[in-house]
């Protein structure tokens, strides 16, 4: 985001500075009357409580509601697809020099290129990317179905579609809306099926595209019978036991756009742990993005980046080496202000400077090596035709390299 010229921080983190400051204020506050004093809720630290309260507010905390709110759903398998917490804490910044020296040699070596592919879908660019003032996102959606049908994931045939979709980190389920129109504009009205989409995701999202999904079908096909089926799940990736709501009579395509940090890493390891998803497979679509909320605890290739450092005879372990990665990623995508040129030197450790340039250069690398890692496990545990691709150039989106697989 953005942030106003005369603000410090942009609209997100403002919210966040005023929010700790709100805490500072309540959370230690004495009851002078009653001699009690008020303490961050355990399960929230957002909120806080009177210490002697806590014992009763932790029974009825919506934060204690909402981790139990898929306790007795046939979908919930509690860690299913995470990984045992790793127990080493580090600071990060110990360990900033040591790294980037390793990625300016890994950077020397490097020949692997993410190719740019993006792709124009013509039924999406007549029918929502020339309507549009803001065209970024209906291209980047246009690019991942494109990329999807010139891989051979989607089956889209003039006789019907064959497939059934699961969206990760659906959010307002806006990839599905627009993939579900591009599908039945490639088909015969006649010969249009009902779809089901299933949607995950753990947040509660406002403007949902669920209904629109079934309003465009009605209105594309003009038959008020065919009715997509949507199943909108509120879970956390980590515990989906997806093959409970599939049909064994049905094949899957498992797509994402913008899949947020680690969820791309639990989401294909979701994949591996359901037996049914995995066989009726037909393809993977991820767009990834946010590498610097990766978890070195779940990270699907830990044998990736223990390669690396062997590779350059490091001391550094798994976990410090990893997360400094996920710090530097955030050099490729935090931008530039209008100030700034690509030769403007900044210091990024108290005894490394380098240009702009080069520091978005290196968090390219960071992200690569994290990206190139997934790719590695993809073609080990699902399929060899995998791919990296740029969907969309850095002028449309920083966050563009998605992951397609064709599962045969």
């Amino acid at each position: 985001m953005t942030r106003r010229a005369d603000s410090e921080y942009c609209s997100e983190h403002l919210n966040l500075l005023k929010k700790d400051i709100g805490n500072e204020k309540h959370n230690g506050r004495l009851d002078s009357k009653n001699g009690r004093v008020r303490i961050p809720c355990p399960l929230d630290p957002n909120h806080s409580v009177w210490e002697d309260q806590l014992k009763k507010h932790l029974t009825k905390c919506n934060k204690f509601k909402l981790s139990h709110i898929n306790d007795n759903n046939i979908f919930y398998a509690k860690d299913m697809n995470s990984c045992p917490h790793l127990t080493e804490n580090i600071d990060y910044r110990l360990y900033l020099d040591k790294v980037i020296e390793i990625l300016q040699s890994y950077q020397k070596n490097d020949t692997f290129e993410i190719p740019l592919k993006q792709e124009a879908n013509e039924e999406m660019v007549q029918s929502r990317v020339n309507t549009l003032t803001n065209q970024k996102h209906a291209i980047q959606q246009s690019s991942l179905i494109q990329n999807m049908i010139n891989h051979d994931i989607l089956y889209i045939s003039p006789f019907g579609n064959t497939q059934d979709y699961i969206e990760f980190g659906c959010g307002k389920a806006e990839f599905s809306r627009y993939l579900n129109q591009v599908i039945l504009l490639s088909t015969e009205s006649k010969d249009a099926r009902p779809i089901t989409y299933h949607l995950i995701d753990r947040a509660s999202n406002r403007m949902k595209f669920d209904t629109k999904i079934i309003s465009d079908t009605q209105e594309i096909t003009k038959q008020s019978k065919i009715k997509p089926r949507i199943d909108r799940i509120k879970i956390d990736i980590k515990d989906l036991k997806i093959d409970t709501q599939l049909n064994n009579d049905r094949t899957y395509v498992a797509l994402s756009k913008h899949l947020c940090g680690v969820a791309t890493d639990l989401t294909l390891r979701c994949i591996v742990n359901n037996p049914l998803l995995k066989q009726k497979l037909d393809g993977i679509c991820i767009a990834m993005c946010c590498r610097h909320v990766c978890s070195a605890n779940d990270y699907i290739n830990p044998e990736h980046i223990k390669a690396i450092l062997k590779e350059f005879d490091s001391e550094l372990t798994y976990v410090q080496f990893f997360t400094c990665l996920t710090k530097i990623c955030s050099w490729a995508t935090n931008g530039r202000r209008s100030d700034m040129n690509a030769t403007d030197i900044v210091e990024v450790t108290p005894t490394i400077s380098m240009t702009i340039e080069e520091r978005e250069s290196l968090g390219l690398v960071a992200r690569k090596i994290i990206d190139t890692g997934r790719l590695q496990w993809v073609k080990q545990n699902i399929s060899e035709d995998s791919h990296l691709l740029r969907y969309v150039d850095k002028s449309i989106s920083l966050e563009n390299v998605a992951l397609l697989v064709h599962s045969t």
